[in-house]
């Protein structure tokens, strides 16, 4: 009979890896947050931390995909504000190895995604050295993301 207070979820026996590999990345998620203290690496624009497991308005945006091998670890993630996200993942925007914003086609955003850019500006970084985004990644993300959309 099913027990539906059993911890197992019914009786089930739970995929293996699966909890875990989520829990990983909420906890990741989380602690990007944190390191970039809520602000959006472009814009600068800072947030309050919020009680949800999600914020509302911040992403965190792999900047060598992790589907093209790139690695779960800080310094291949930017704290983005839910709108510049997208245009990063698509390659709008990009970044030098020393942290300069580049928007390589401006005509491509969207006004409002213009208005928070401004490009040459240095990335808005933890403060902790090793949780900056690291060069090769930068790199990656230029040649092989953004290179598509000059």
């Amino acid at each position: 009979m099913i027990d539906e207070n059993d911890p197992e979820g019914f009786g089930e026996r739970p995929l293996a890896g699966f909890t875990h590999s989520l829990d990983n990345h909420l906890a990741f998620y989380r602690f990007a947050l944190s390191a970039y203290n809520y602000r959006c690496a472009i814009s600068g624009l800072q947030f309050s931390p919020e009680a949800e497991i999600l914020h509302q308005r911040l992403d965190v945006v792999p900047i060598h995909p992790r589907e093209l091998d790139g690695t779960l670890e800080i310094g291949n993630a930017l704290v983005l504000e839910s709108g510049l996200a997208a245009a990063f993942a698509k390659g709008l925007i990009a970044a030098t190895d020393d942290w300069h914003v580049l928007v390589p086609r401006p005509e491509a955003l969207t006004e409002e995604e213009r208005a928070l850019i401004v490009p040459g500006r240095v990335l808005f970084v933890p403060e902790q050295p090793m949780f900056r985004p690291l060069a090769k990644n930068l790199q990656f993300h230029r040649l092989t993301i953004a290179r598509y959309h000059r």
